[in-house]
């Protein structure tokens, strides 16, 4: 029986047809999710069309309600039929309204006072229904603007130039540092777009060591419980290639699983953020390729890139891939170590819990955390987890932190031979058989000597 035929078999085992629905039913599932989200956030957050009605029957009021288009907005009337807000949202089958009460406009222009302006809005359970109230302010700015126009325009007699110099009175230069460095490019633009490059390396590390483990230490422990390993090691070929073959055919597997989730999750975070991430994406796009028209954001985001190190080239993208590459060989041997321990179902998803722990924590860790101001205790126990070093690579390389980076594929490496030459160990030899007996044996006498 040679490599390619073990391989085969082992593919085979893994891609089932139901393993196949299994991954385009999760990617179908995100994206579809990923664009419910995102319509309900972009319906949430559009106040181009705002709900009005103008109780006032003054000119100002209708002056100001057709000016809104100026700030970003137009008025839709409504009338309502009584003071019962809630009724009256239900009667008019909307989920919010701005009401100008009477006397609006002599608030204004006669009594020089602040005008009173109510806004309802109809509170739902959920995401999108506690973002409606958020939205408020948007819309109740664009009335504020226009009512603080007029009042500079017809109470102080400004002119155009000196209200919009009144509105505007700051002219704001954003600069961002970075070790050491200094662009001229906004920290707010450039951190949305380094969210979105930096929220998908830790998501394809995450499911692939997840996949790699669990599909290897199924393997093992099935075969083991089942007793076709014995037949499978006694037959004429070398252990270390039905091993080498296991690992790889768990790897390939592990990498399609991987990549069909990754391009679901990108669905998903782009679709939920709507409309504001075709904008991200199309400012990331530009801002790549380094190509623009003039000097808009984007030409200004990929020159503050450049200017802050934050590009990369072919071979860091080389160098982070092999770094998670040896996060992925380590899962295998710490999967394929415990999976030999399994005794049955059961124990082989309390095997399990130990690698999903340690992939999680550096995980969460490092998506919602800066791991250069962490706890030194805490950033201690980080970097003793084999696979922080893969989640922090690729800023490490973004940033120049090159001494974190070697250090941490260094320390992964000397990881890698220990647990790989444990795995070899104990898979060439009859370690295998006897160690769950042994320890079983360990766990009987324990038992008998609480009695």
């Amino acid at each position: 029986m040679k490599f390619g035929s073990l391989l085969k078999k082992e593919l085979g085992g893994l891609l089932t047809p139901q393993a196949l629905i299994s991954m385009v039913f999760t990617c179908v599932l995100l994206i579809a999710m990923g664009q419910i989200m995102g319509n309900t956030m972009d319906e949430s957050f559009d106040t181009s069309e705002i709900n009005v009605c103008n109780l006032d029957d003054s000119d100002y009021t209708k002056d100001m309600l057709d000016n809104l288009s100026e700030y970003g907005s137009t008025a839709k009337p409504f009338t309502l039929e009584s003071d019962d807000y809630a009724a009256e949202l239900e009667r008019l089958g909307i989920d919010n309204l701005i009401i100008i009460p009477e006397g609006f406009g002599d608030s204004v222009l006669v009594d020089k006072k602040p005008a009173e302006v109510r806004y309802v809005c109809k509170l739902g359970m959920g995401f999108g229904g506690l973002m409606k109230s958020t939205s408020a302010s948007d819309a109740l700015s664009a009335i504020e603007a226009s009512v603080g126009d007029s009042v500079l325009l017809d109470s102080y007699g400004l002119s155009e130039e000196e209200i919009e110099r009144v509105n505007s009175p700051v002219l704001t230069v954003e600069y961002s540092t970075l070790n050491g460095k200094t662009a001229q490019v906004s920290s707010s633009i450039l951190g949305s777009v380094l969210m979105t490059q930096s929220m998908i390396a830790p998501f394809v590390i995450f499911f692939l060591l997840l996949m790699a483990s669990q599909m290897i230490m199924t393997a093992i422990s099935t075969e083991k419980i089942d007793k076709t390993l014995e037949t499978l090691l006694s037959a004429p070929v070398p252990r270390i290639t039905i091993l080498t073959a296991k690992m790889v055919a768990a790897l390939v597997v592990a990498i399609i699983d991987a990549l069909v989730m990754v391009v679901g999750m990108i669905g998903y975070i782009f679709g939920m953020m709507g409309s504001v991430g075709e904008e991200i994406s199309s400012l990331s796009a530009e801002a790549a390729s380094g190509v623009a028209a003039d000097m808009s954001d984007a030409a200004s985001l990929a020159q503050g890139m450049m200017d802050l190190g934050l590009t990369l080239g072919i071979g860091d993208y080389l160098l982070f891939g092999l770094q998670m590459f040896l996060s992925v060989l380590i899962g295998l041997a710490l999967a394929l170590i415990l999976g030999a321990l399994c005794e049955d179902v059961q124990s082989m998803n309390t095997l399990l819990m130990p690698i999903m722990i340690l992939v999680m924590i550096p995980f969460f860790i490092t998506m919602f955390m800066d791991t250069t101001a962490m706890d030194p205790v805490l950033k201690t126990i980080l970097y003793i987890i084999p696979f922080s070093h893969s989640y922090m690579a690729l800023n490490n390389l973004m940033t120049g932190s090159m001494i974190a980076f070697w250090g941490g594929l260094a320390y992964q490496i000397i990881f890698l031979i220990g647990t790989m030459f444990f795995a070899v160990k104990m898979f060439t030899t009859d370690k295998i058989f006897t160690m769950t007996g042994a320890i079983a044996q360990k766990k009987q006498q324990r038992q008998a000597a609480k009695k």
